[in-house]
């Protein structure tokens, strides 16, 4: 009955004042359900209702996401995409670029209408990497090493170089791809297919929620066999915990390139000191070693977007 008497309401606006006068004698007269709104009443709300649809994208679209707000009653909207960057108050934001890394993200739309009156609506979005490349890392994440000479992040300590070949471990943060940090494994394990490795270790100059590393070689038919370990508290052999590969034994770069390898960690990896273990360069089932020939030529750390 409500709704009936707001209809009414709004049609006796529109009557002339003799009309009006009528129209409010008829209803004295009659015995309706309902009262007339009183002189200071104000006309029913009608509370919006928030909700939206999402679909992520393919290819090298993968990590991006568009939104439908199918919201009713609503005026005003804004879009949280749960990945901390800044929400939307469009009717439909434009497609939402997310970290490249599979995730899973809880995004929330809230509206409100002319009256005050809000709702809220949260609907999980899935970003799954199918591992297209998705071009500049600096859109999603912060660099660590920005500087020519790497600053802040410095080397902390190394096994050996290519003395002959001025190949320094310093090298590798340079930002230049054509000079290379160069040494020659040792011998193969007895029992063993590799060898014990050599070494870099880098110092990011604090304790950082690390959440990628790139880095590049030089090219080779061959990939090369690598590990990753890292620390917080010093650059002893036992205070280092490997965190690449995350299972098995060696990772092996992609083999006759010279373009940046990327590996996302999908939560930060607490560090101080990152160390890089090469063992050479292998078959491609990382079972013989071809080479005890290791090279980097640039390696980058980033953290999360401040």
């Amino acid at each position: 009955m409500k709704n009936l008497q707001n209809i009414k309401m709004r049609v006796l606006r529109k009557l002339p004042a003799v009309a009006l006068s009528i129209v409010a004698l008829s209803a004295a007269s009659c015995d309706f359900s309902y009262d007339l709104a009183g002189e200071n009443s104000k006309e029913d709300k009608t509370p919006p209702t928030a909700f939206f649809g999402a679909v992520t994208g393919e290819g090298d679209q993968w990590n991006k996401a568009s939104f439908a707000n199918e919201s009713i009653s609503a005026s005003s909207y804004v879009w949280d995409f749960g990945d901390g960057s800044e929400p939307s108050t469009d009717f439909e934001p434009s497609e939402h670029s997310y970290p490249p890394i599979t995730a899973s993200y809880d995004v929330t739309l809230s509206v409100s209408d002319n009256n005050g009156l809000t709702d809220v609506y949260t609907n999980s979005v899935s970003i799954i990497d199918n591992g297209e490349p998705l071009g500049d890392l600096n859109l999603f994440f912060d660099l660590i090493n920005t500087g020519d000479a790497g600053e802040p992040v410095t080397i902390a300590g190394f096994s050996s170089y290519q003395v002959e070949k001025d190949a320094f471990p310093e090298n590798t943060l340079d930002k230049n791809g054509g000079t290379l940090w160069t040494a020659q494994d040792g011998d193969i394990l007895d029992g063993d297919y590799r060898s014990d490795g050599e070494y870099v270790i880098y110092d990011l100059s604090t304790i950082t929620d690390l959440r990628v590393i790139q880095f590049t070689t030089n090219v080779k038919s061959d990939s090369y066999g690598y590990q990753f370990w890292v620390s917080n508290t010093g650059t002893e052999e036992g205070d280092f915990t490997k965190i690449i590969p995350e299972s098995g034994d060696i990772m092996l770069s992609e083999a006759a390139s010279s373009e940046f390898q990327v590996k996302i960690f999908s939560t930060p990896v607490n560090a101080r000191y990152v160390k890089l273990v090469g063992f050479g360069r292998f078959d491609e089932t990382a079972s013989t070693r071809k080479s005890a020939w290791m090279s980097f030529s640039q390696i980058e750390f980033f953290k999360d977007k401040e």
